[in-house]
């Protein structure tokens, strides 16, 4: 009598989809906490855009490596604001460190 062997095949690893490929109509979460985010005023980002603070987007629960994937998959990119330093002249104080953003377009948030 022959026993027949099954051959076992390795499943295939699946890659994430893009949020591109989800559909329009899917609960996006990185989308939802982005226009859950107050965006900040006065950097100087392009028309038809809005800056939302890194530190922001982490306390509120994100993770800022797949923030800004999500960013630039949308048209997005990351920024970061200028060190000034309040006094002019010679001083040992540091300047304040510079603040990463990210620069989202309005259509993408809505």
């Amino acid at each position: 009598m022959l026993v027949s062997r099954r051959l076992w095949r390795q499943p295939v690893p699946r890659r994430p989809l893009s949020s591109r490929a989800v559909s329009k109509n899917a609960k996006d979460p990185i989308k939802e906490l982005l226009a859950g985010i107050q965006p900040a005023l006065f950097l100087g980002n392009p028309t038809g855009t809005v800056a939302i603070m890194q530190d922001k987007v982490v306390d509120a629960g994100g993770d800022p490596d797949e923030v800004l994937a999500w960013v630039r998959e949308h048209g997005g990119f990351p920024d970061k604001s200028f060190a000034v330093r309040t006094r002019q002249g010679f001083d040992m104080r540091p300047k304040a460190a510079s603040k990463q953003y990210y620069v989202v377009p309005d259509d993408e948030l809505k």
